[in-house]
């Protein structure tokens, strides 16, 4: 019994190839076009897309290579009779889509450690003729397979290296030093060049547009990119960032930021490294030149030999499909970043100062987006009718986890980091920076998950509220106070809303709205990332699954016991709980939930004083999102600008900018030391 019908067989067997050719072209018009979204949009449809077309690209074009291999074997085929030549060409075709578009290399940090693998599939296709384009494909897929192998993490820490330096010759330092002690001539440490640069750039900023920033932030990254692989930094390189970020505003630092991983996500991802250099601007010419050749080639030779008219169009796709990819390559080649380090536009002519570089500088490097979600909305999803059907289903074949996932992506929702909320990170982590003066300073300022905003308070304050920080681990604290926030959030714009608070005055109302809003932002983000980013948080997690499902189940259980449907009814009923005594007292330990302690939070939060209280709750949760950004390992971070960004990342880089980090080493503050007369 035949599977298909003859018809749709022998149609397969003549269109096979033909469509694989055409798919290949199209996922690679694609990744060209849109792969460099992913870093400015946090999209789960669109990074499902660019993954799916990534993978699909690879593979496509070596089927498709099986196929003419396959038909060129074959005596059964007689369509593939005659026409070896016209194979040959569109394999050389397929050579250099496996090559892939400057734009995409690796969809994952994991995809560069495969360069080795890369590297044996460019020798396995050697022997495909056609010279032309082959010697494109040959050049794509070399540049592709480089800038894996440069992306690798082994190779990558490597260019983090400084050149071997042996240091003065000790004999005659030694002399040197005997003769200055007799003189009584002191040493001085001497900047390296790199530090010098970037200490003189930073003086020139003035604003976020300013060219002067993107320069800057290249020498940075390049500074801070050991990082990525674990390295420690140097003191020197910790006072010369922090004396940079010291003096510039809120948007002058984002910008830089913004710059040092859109530069992390090119070097990482892209074939920046290996493009951004002469010999692959001559590459990139040699491509072109050949493509462009082997066109006219074909467009001036005899086709009668070549086979059908369909298979004769389907080649002059492949060729102007080629000619266009290359072009639109070497536009984005021109508008990106690279070229204005390539170039000092200050000495270029103003037209292209005008247009080139106005455009490259307002380019988005990142979605500006954080996704929220809160525990009251999360519990209540989970009970919805629909919701626990999906859930039935699903426990037949065991993907629970599944739909757990899918709908917790459905539920939550994603709002832009507005300028204050930016402007009150900046401003109190360098007032955190400014009291970590040394080293050991600034491990403890890491440390602290809370306890620095608590002392900010008055000590009345202190005392009645530090037990919502040093009685519970990290996780159960960010529930803790996640409810109390929401709480806190809903009673009072409510109560704004209905003009119940008439001893706040205008400009009081808008800074605590304010407040609340960055209260608010921050606590349903750190939410969002427990649960649904759980990989950037795991350092932090403690005892977090336990006290989540405990809370859970004891909201969940609160809410039908009173038939709450909605969260407006919820917060009510939180607020009218009678909450005398800790939970603790009463129910024992044994259960981890701080469903209620959150209720005897809100409470005391809500005795305090209006300007007090927010103060206080927007910089405790500065602490506990400062806490996880330090301590989530460097390598989630690095694959972050490749998602979208993370508000986490950006301040796991600004607190290293501002000398707050675990990953910097007093041992070469000497490093460099020249003995100089002072005279």
């Amino acid at each position: 019994m035949e599977l298909f019908p003859k018809k749709i067989e022998n149609f397969w067997e003549i269109w096979d190839l033909r469509t694989c050719i055409l798919l290949s072209l199209t996922l690679q018009a694609f990744l060209v076009m849109f792969s460099s979204f992913r870093r400015r949009f946090k999209s789960s449809l669109l990074i499902f897309l660019i993954w799916a077309a990534y993978l699909l690209a690879d593979w496509i074009a070596a089927v498709a290579i099986g196929l003419i291999t396959q038909s060129q074997g074959s005596n059964c085929n007689s369509n593939a009779k005659g026409n070896e030549d016209l194979l040959a060409f569109w394999a050389s075709f397929l050579l250099l889509h496996l090559g892939g578009p400057d734009s995409i290399t690796s969809f994952a940090l994991e995809d560069n450690e495969f360069w080795i693998r890369h590297l044996f599939g460019l020798l396995l296709q050697l022997w495909l003729p056609t010279i032309l384009v082959f010697a494109v494909g040959t050049i794509k897929y070399a540049e592709r397979t480089y800038a894996l192998y440069l992306a690798s993490l082994d190779r990558f820490g490597a260019t983090v290296l400084p050149k071997p330096d042996p240091g003065p010759d000790y004999e005659e330092s030694a002399a040197l030093y005997s003769a200055a002690a007799a003189m009584a001539v002191m040493p001085r440490v001497d900047q390296s060049d790199d530090a010098e640069l970037i200490l003189e750039l930073g003086q020139k900023v003035q604003n976020a547009e300013d060219i002067k920033i993107l320069q800057l932030a290249h020498l940075l990254f390049q500074a801070f990119k050991g990082l990525i692989v674990g390295f420690f930094l140097s003191n020197r390189d910790r006072k010369t960032s922090r004396e940079i970020f010291m003096k510039i505003d809120h948007k002058c630092a984002f910008k830089l930021i913004e710059y040092e991983f859109s530069f992390m996500y090119q070097v990482l991802h892209t074939k920046a490294v290996v493009v951004h250099r002469r010999a692959g601007y001559i590459l990139r010419f040699i491509s072109l030149s050949s493509i462009l050749g082997a066109s006219i080639f074909f467009l001036l030779v005899g086709k009668k030999s070549f086979g059908t008219e369909t298979e004769i169009a389907l080649t002059f796709t492949l060729l102007v499909g080629a000619i266009v990819l290359d072009v639109i390559s070497i536009i984005k080649l021109i508008f990106s970043e690279w070229t204005l380090l390539d170039a000092q536009m200050e000495n270029q002519y103003e037209w292209r100062k005008k247009y080139i570089t106005e455009t490259i500088l307002k380019k988005k490097r990142w979605s500006g987006k954080v996704f929220q979600y809160d525990m009251i909305n999360y519990c209540l999803d989970q009970e919805r009718q629909f919701t626990q059907f999906l859930y039935k289903i699903a426990g037949y074949v065991r993907a629970t986890a599944i739909v757990e996932q899918l709908s917790n992506m459905w539920f939550s929702s994603s709002k832009p980091v507005e300028d204050p909320l930016k402007k009150f990170i900046f401003e109190k982590l360098k007032e955190k920076s400014n009291e970590a003066e040394n080293l050991k300073e600034a491990l403890d300022a890491c440390s602290q998950r809370g306890d620095w905003a608590l002392l900010k308070s008055s000590y009345t304050s202190y005392i009645k509220l530090k037990w919502s920080i040093g009685e519970f681990q990290y996780a159960e604290s960010l529930l803790l106070w996640h409810l109390a926030t929401d709480l806190i959030c809903y009673k009072e714009e409510d109560e704004s809303n209905s003009g119940q608070n008439p001893r706040d005055d205008e400009a009081n109302r808008v800074d605590y709205k304010r407040q609340r809003e960055n209260c608010k932002a921050l606590s349903d983000y750190v939410f969002y990332l427990l649960v649904l980013h759980t990989t950037m948080m795991s350092p932090v997690l403690g005892n977090w699954h336990k006290a989540f499902q405990d809370t859970c189940a004891e909201a969940k259980r609160f809410f039908e016991k009173h038939k709450i449907t909605n969260d407006k009814e919820a917060f009510n009923k939180m607020d009218d709980v009678k909450t005398k005594v800790r939970p603790a007292a009463v129910k024992g330990t044994k259960s981890k939930s701080v469903f209620f302690d959150a209720c005897i939070l809100a409470r005391q939060l809500r005795n305090m004083e209006g300007e007090e209280r927010w103060k206080t709750m927007e910089l405790v949760w500065l602490e506990f999102v400062a806490y996880a950004a330090i301590n989530c390992k460097a390598n989630i971070h690095a694959q972050q600008p490749s998602r979208g960004g993370e508000l986490l990342t950006f301040i796991w880089l600004l607190m290293y900018h501002l000398g707050l980090g675990t990953q910097f080493s007093d041992q070469e503050e000497l490093a460099g030391t020249k003995m100089v007369a002072i005279k």
